[in-house]
């Protein structure tokens, strides 16, 4: 869930480009962090803590706990971070504090659960969403959330609003984009190319066996 890591920092003195290079040099990672009624300070932190908690934390990854050295605990939100172009390297992150009494919008990854009936009959399932965007309490706020895409068939999308989410939650969107759907492979007809074809085999015989009694 939201906060459930922590980030260890410690204050650091504004610097120049050169000095953010050195921190770099260190192992660590430049870093600023911002609160409503507070200047913001500059900070650094363990490269390696950043990154696993980035990749591979089991919490959500927009939401955690920052610990700063002399100052105090404070839950906060990723607010925007820098990865090298050529590298893909964080280069340096900003934390904006949070409220954990007050509701926040982020994006969770999206994972698809279940195997489509489409791709039992020959489909083929693509995700185009990886994130959903939501607001909810900090504490609230998932690791992951899962859309079931079991009933999926042949030809179907499943789009954001559609997506099941805890009553704790609520979906953020502007467009309700489709996040998941099963295409349908050249020569493999839908469910409902294949009813409209059977609907109409039943009047195409009578039509020929008429054509052929007005030959005899």
């Amino acid at each position: 869930m939201g906060l459930s890591t922590t980030l260890t920092a410690k204050l650091r003195k504004p610097g120049s480009s050169n000095e953010a290079r050195r921190i770099r040099r260190e192992g660590n990672l430049p870093a600023v962090f911002y609160g409503e009624k507070s200047e913001p300070k500059s900070l650094y932190l363990s490269y390696k803590e950043v990154r696993n908690a980035f990749l591979n934390d089991p919490g959500n990854r927009s939401l955690f706990t920052l610990s700063i050295d002399g100052e105090g605990t404070y839950p906060i939100l990723v607010r925007e971070y820098q990865i090298s172009p050529v590298t893909r390297r964080l280069l340096h992150v900003d934390f904006l504090r949070i409220d954990p009494d007050k509701k926040v919008t982020v994006r969770v990854p999206l994972t698809l659960k279940g195997k489509a009936l489409g791709v039992e009959k020959g489909g083929q399932l693509q995700q185009s969403e990886r994130e959903i965007p939501v607001k909810g309490l900090p504490a609230d706020i998932p690791s992951v959330i899962e859309a079931d895409v079991t009933s999926l068939s042949l030809g179907q999308t499943m789009h954001m609003s559609q997506v099941l989410l805890p009553e704790t939650l609520t979906l953020v969107k502007t467009v309700d984009l489709p996040v998941a759907l099963v295409s349908v492979p050249k020569g493999l007809k839908t469910e409902e190319s294949a009813e409209a074809s059977a609907a109409a085999s039943p009047a195409a015989a009578p039509a020929k066996a008429a054509k052929a009694d007005k030959k005899k």
